[in-house]
């Protein structure tokens, strides 16, 4: 019997999943692996311990293959995209990961201002903190011993890869998220390299996603208690891959994957460019399309940050958060007038301030934990309305909405999304969207599925769908609501992006 491992690389946990060639979820192993955020804005991560995680993680499902007599026919890679590990000539990290939410190079963005509309139009991005390119100037500038021992500029992805295979490769869908990659050549390209101050031969080497990069090197085969030749696929961002899960193949439907932060993405034949350089353009997972992503840098972990900071509910794991969930339940829509603005690590998508700060407004004696619970979940998704109404701009009307992520384990944040949102949402009962799209790409490459669509076909067949009605009772509530956060954030916003309200 052949299955398939993936693995799914995110911000603040690894997991691993073994799937069967009916796109049956056999088990799932998961670590924490949460990244350190200090209080001067930089957020790092030990990539040591990282790939520790992964291993441990991919023994796991090795054990539970070799007790039902399973053989697994690849391992499918995924993860989440822009953050970046310098790396000597024998693969040996040379600094602490710095992460996606890391804002240490806030001001060589604004340095670097000007050159906006030339690396937007090349690449899809804006020049933000978020990517991967200001972080590698960052290190040239700042860290001038890292960079002289520098080989290579991994990212998250790649240095699994590398830990795996020992092969220096990375796919365009990760490449698509450094300012550095040409859109329309899928290429490195050599004028954005000269301005972000990069050399060419740091870059791992660009392959299409789905490709196989190489097989399991002995040393990782002893790690993990898989056979070693063991092909690795990569997969594609996590974002890309979630997409690919959820079955995004047209324009007619979006979807929003909420996790530590959230992404509202559409679907494109080819590169579209949003004029405001609000919105991302990238290389989907799904071969030869594009994806057209809004970014809310932190959501997910909001709610968590609550529960924890606030709430006190370490200690009590799901049950605190299934409290929280309940009292957020009890609060009416509208959450008796408070309002967040969930800019805890800046604001993404469409204004891209790296200054902005997360605001609960309108508190008063008379507000319960559950009206600031439900505050948060209505503020994640007026963000992502506003991504769903620029989306739309570039990939025409969207029919309806699929969800995945950790708070789409909540009925009420769906409900909230649907209302928010003024059209169906829709939940499969498997939420592991990103795995599903991971292993699209493993059954694709190793020949188990003709096609992604047919593959797709096959992940769902047997998966139950949860439709969520919009509400039109909520729509000018909610309405009123959206108007009121622009203006409050329009009211706060950082000097340099007053300009944006004018």
């Amino acid at each position: 019997m052949k299955a398939i491992i993936t693995v799914d690389v995110g911000t603040t946990s690894v997991r691993a999943c073994l799937y069967g060639l009916e796109a049956q979820l056999l088990h799932l192993a998961q670590r924490e692996n949460v990244p350190t955020f200090f209080d001067d804005g930089r957020v790092e991560q030990d990539p040591l311990a990282c790939r520790a995680s992964v291993f441990a993680v991919l023994s796991a499902c090795a054990d539970v293959a070799k007790l039902n007599g399973l053989e697994p026919l690849c391992i499918a890679v995924t993860a989440q995209r822009s953050s970046v590990i310098a790396v000597d000539r024998n693969g040996e990290c040379l600094h602490p990961a710095i992460m996606w939410q890391d804002r240490r190079t806030a001001a060589l963005a604004r340095d670097l201002g000007a050159s906006n509309p030339l690396v937007y139009g090349k690449t899809g991005l804006r020049i933000s903190p978020v990517f991967s390119a200001l972080k590698m100037t960052w290190l040239r500038r700042n860290r001038p011993d890292v960079w002289r021992k520098t080989h290579k500029m991994l990212g998250i992805q790649d240095w699994i890869i590398h830990g795996l295979t020992g092969a220096f490769v990375t796919d365009q869908t990760f490449g698509s998220r450094t300012n550095l990659l040409n859109l329309r050549t899928r290429q490195w390209d050599p004028e954005l390299l000269q301005l972000f101050e990069v050399e060419p031969g740091m870059l791992c080497e660009l392959v299409a996603p789905g490709s196989m990069v190489g097989g399991l090197s002995a040393s990782a085969a002893s790690a993990t208690g898989l056979r070693a030749g063991l092909s690795v696929v990569s997969a594609g961002g996590d974002q890309q891959c979630a997409a690919l899960g959820l079955g995004l193949f047209s324009g007619e439907r979006a979807v929003s994957n909420t996790g530590t932060g959230s992404y509202l993405i559409g679907h494109a034949e080819q590169a579209v460019f949003d004029p405001a350089m609000g919105l991302s353009c990238n290389v989907s997972a799904v071969p030869g399309a594009y994806i057209v992503e809004a970014a809310v840098l932190t959501s997910g972990t909001i709610y968590r940050w609550f529960n924890e900071s606030i709430c006190r509910g370490t200690d009590r794991g799901d049950e605190a958060f299934n409290t929280l969930n309940a009292e957020a339940a009890l609060a009416p829509a509208g959450a008796n007038d408070l309002l967040l603005l969930p800019h805890f690590k800046g604001c993404g998508s469409p204004y891209w301030d790296p200054q902005a700060k997360g605001v609960f407004f309108n508190l008063s004696l008379s507000t319960s934990r559950g009206d600031m619970a439900r505050a948060i979940l209505e503020a994640i998704a007026i963000e992502m309305k506003a991504s769903l109404e620029l989306v739309e701009q570039l990939c025409g009307v969207v029919r309806s909405v699929s969800v995945s992520g950790g708070l789409s384990k909540s009925d009420l944040f769906n409900q909230i999304q649907s209302d928010i949102f003024e059209r169906p949402v829709l939940r499969f009962d498997n939420n592991e969207a990103t795995s599903g799209g991971a292993w699209i790409a493993g059954a694709v490459a190793t020949g188990v599925e003709s096609s992604y669509p047919a593959a797709f076909a096959r992940l769902v067949e047997k998966s139950a769908a949860i439709t969520y009605a919009s509400n039109a009772a909520n729509h000018a509530l909610y309405a009123r609501k959206r108007q009121q956060s622009q203006a409050l954030y329009a009211a706060l916003a950082s000097p340099g992006m007053r300009a944006a309200f004018q």
